[in-house]
């Protein structure tokens, strides 16, 4: 069925027919009388002449589109997905498989499965079904001939099973795909979590499970947690997460830790009865600048379904200054003692305190431009205060605003919010000088709950258990209102009673080059005493381990202060050039992207400037030089089809424009080393019935699928729909309208001047 429409991007139809009535009246008005007389079918003529033109010129003020659908009734199809990832080579029953080509390989149950369900005749009709692998991407496949299946390499080194929905929904816009057959394992290694994807399509999901969901017999290191900046001779931890299944109680894994190829250290974990997570902590202390590969190793067990997950990388930039600290407060108080104490008894800072006392001085000398010179953080702890001097204020504004500082902002009670409005524009929060109130109150911590995964709050494994942000001791804050600006976002805001009273307790903030931190209440002396009970307390307090409690627990003030100096000090955001392969992790002989983005100076994208990367390696006789093509709106890519050998490779990036160096970038990734599709041997079942569920699909295994055509016919969602077809024509953006406007006033004063008419 066809169908025309006329519509207008520019004004409203009933202001269009109007003027296009009127036009046509004012011509017929126009000629009604000539001098000299002219003949009926000349005034006929320009009549129609002048409308034309008028009407063409309303065409392209009320700019109209022609619209042409086409509707037509389309029969069912189902969209079969095939899991195309590595993770398919793993065993199908959880014993060890060593190739794809095993019988008792995920791929081999997922082939015999489609084999026995789907008929070639089916396979073939793209009409009826339309066939997909997905792995990094959802790709269309084609199964000319019964030997198709066959051709699946299941080699793709990760899992993107939200591709699968976004493909499906462009899809739907020219086939009727109505039910889709997903054969996965479920566990999805890149892009976001496919239930939620699957949902919103709307399209109901029969997932077929591959492998086994229970936990089979297996060792993997789950987790590698470190600071991603360090510097050079200050030691940090490195936390591992071991996970075993299928263990005897008593057996057990060694776990090894290498930078580059120095060993670390090693741990015995003597394992647990089933399955279980057991904590490994190391010590790193960096001994060179650059960028450090950390490797953590656990040894294999027999019977293991594989030992490709027994390994975690990662990557550590290894800075050779330290961090120049100017803390300035209003007064001596707990809160500068305590955060004092922390930036004092870390290696990697050098602290420099500005602390005011009677009159208006300072106890450690007046703050001059010289020691201010290479600030890299600026800490505010109830200052200003009110006989804080206009100079000093006037030092911090410049350290903010034009040298572009970082800001961890502190209250107390006595400060004046007066003074503070010099600074106003540079803090994440809004508030009015003249509605300051200073009745104490305390008010409790509650977390953001869209802030769960900001850096600013992480919590280190090994405390995770030892405290929450929400049961944190109360701060004291005056009843000033304060409210967060726009651009903030609030982590913890303030209750009363278990109410929230409507204002931020901590805020963050990125502008432009510019980071802030701010705490809207002070007393922060107690996260560090109080959050844990005493005997963790003293523990957090003295740096030592308890033999009785266990390993070291740090307070909530030194993670939330650690994690706040990292936010604050790490500028990698801020660089002008960008250029970094797509993933950190490849395997042997997987196409290799590289991405770049370039800024001005204003971080503004700088189009067609030269890019260029030099690929060096251990496998590499010599170094591999790419050039970035230029995408658009500052974007640059290139690829490497062929892959690269297993090792370790750096890369260093540079970008010009007009001879003149706009900036460099320089990082490491590996080949071969790691491979995340091997991270969860299992069958996530959990995932895959959800989703069926929330579609209302149905979930299946390759022994229980022999009813799943039937199923997926008798819904009664599987059914012809009318598919549209639309096309729209600009016809204000035609350009023969214009000529065709020109030529009719044209010939109109061309007949006006020979008729001789005025």
């Amino acid at each position: 069925m066809d169908h025309v429409s006329l519509g207008l991007s520019s004004g409203a139809i009933w202001l269009f027919v109007p003027a296009l009535l009127i036009s046509t009246a004012f011509a017929i008005w126009t000629y009604r009388h000539t001098v000299p007389r002219a003949t009926k079918a000349r005034r006929y003529t320009l009549i129609a002449l002048r409308s034309l033109g008028i009407a063409f010129l309303l065409f392209a003020l009320f700019r109209p589109v022609l619209t042409l659908t086409k509707s037509q009734e389309s029969t069912p199809a189902i969209g079969l997905v095939l899991d195309n990832s590595q993770s398919m080579q793993l065993s199908e029953s959880g014993a060890q498989v060593e190739t794809a080509d095993s019988a008792r390989s995920r791929r081999s149950a997922m082939i015999g499965s489609v084999s026995s369900i789907f008929s070639p005749e089916l396979l073939k009709d793209s009409a009826k079904l339309q066939s997909f692998s997905v792995g990094d991407k959802t790709s269309p496949i084609f199964f000319a001939s019964k030997h198709a299946l066959d051709t699946l390499k299941t080699n793709a080194s990760v899992t993107d099973l939200s591709s699968v929905f976004r493909t499906m929904k462009e899809v739907r816009g020219t086939k009727n795909i109505e039910a889709i057959v997903l054969y996965t394992d479920g566990s999805f290694t890149a892009g976001s979590n496919p239930i939620y994807s699957a949902e919103q399509l709307g399209v109901p999901v029969y997932a077929v499970g591959l492998g086994d969901s229970s936990e089979v017999r297996d060792v993997s290191l789950t987790q590698l947690f470190t600071n991603e900046v360090a510097t050079v001779g200050v030691t940090q931890p490195v936390d591992l997460t071991v996970h075993a299944a299928g263990m005897k109680a008593g057996e057990q894994v060694t776990v090894s830790l290498y930078a580059e190829e120095e060993k670390l250290g090693e741990r015995t974990v003597l394992m647990k009865d089933g399955a279980s997570d057991q904590q490994v902590s190391f010590q790193f202390t960096p001994k060179k600048e650059g960028i450090v590969k950390l490797s953590a190793r656990a040894t294999k067990l027999s019977g293991e379904i594989t030992e490709k997950n027994n390994v975690r990388l990662a990557y550590v930039k290894v800075l050779k200054n330290k961090f120049h600290v100017a803390l300035f407060a209003g007064a001596p108080s707990s809160d500068v003692a305590f955060v004092r104490s922390f930036f004092e008894n870390s290696p990697s800072i050098e602290l420099k305190t500005f602390i005011q006392k009677q009159g208006g001085e300072f106890y450690e000398g007046k703050p001059t431009a010289a020691a201010l010179h290479d600030i890299d953080l600026v800490i505010l702890i109830g200052y200003p205060i009110g006989v804080t001097s206009d100079e000093s204020i006037g030092q911090v504004r410049d350290l903010l605003s034009r040298d572009a500082k970082p800001l961890l902002f502190i209250p107390s009670r006595d400060i004046d919010f007066a003074k503070l409005s010099a600074l106003s524009d540079l803090l994440p929060f809004k508030f009015s000088a003249q509605r300051v109130a200073t009745n104490e109150i305390k008010v409790n911590p509650v977390l953001n709950p869209q802030q769960t995964e900001n850096p600013i709050l992480h919590i280190p494994p090994a405390d995770e258990k030892a405290f929450g942000w929400n049961a944190l001791a109360p701060l004291f804050k005056t009843e000033t209102h304060i409210e967060a600006r726009p651009e903030s976002d609030v982590l913890l805001e303030a209750t009363m009673q278990g109410v929230k009273i409507g204002e931020p307790l901590l805020i963050s903030r990125r502008l432009g080059t510019r980071r802030e931190i701010a705490f809207t209440g002070y007393g922060l002396w107690q996260w560090k005493l109080l959050s844990f009970g005493r005997e963790q307390a003293f523990r957090a307090q003295s740096h030592t381990s308890d033999t009785a409690g266990g390993a070291h627990v740090m307070s909530a003030l030194d993670v939330l202060l650690g994690n706040a100096m990292r936010w604050l000090t790490t500028r990698e955001d801020d660089k002008r050039v960008r250029i970094e392969p797509a993933r950190k992790f490849y395997e042997a002989g997987e196409r290799i992207e590289f991405t770049g983005q370039v800024y001005d100076e204003s971080f503004q994208p700088v189009d067609n400037a030269d890019v260029t990367a030099r690929v060096s390696g251990s496998s590499l006789t010599r170094p591999l030089d790419l050039v970035l093509e230029p995408l658009g709106n500052g974007r640059y890519a290139a690829t490497l089809p062929q892959g690269l050998a297993a090792g370790d490779y750096a890369f260093t990036g540079s970008a010009a424009k007009s001879g003149k160096s706009i900036g460099t970038d320089a990082g490491r990734f590996n080949v071969g080393e790691f491979n995340i599709e091997f991270a969860e041997p299992r069958m996530r079942a959990d995932i895959l019935r959800e989703m069926a569920s929330r579609t209302g699909g149905k979930f299946y295994t390759p022994a229980t699928a022999a009813n799943l055509l039937k199923d997926l016919m008798a819904d009664p969602r599987f059914k012809p729909r009318q598919l549209e077809n639309k096309r729209d024509y600009e016809l204000w953006n035609f350009w023969p309208l214009l000529v065709l406007a020109l030529l009719c006033f044209s010939t109109e004063w061309w007949i006006r001047k020979r008729a001789g008419m005025l």
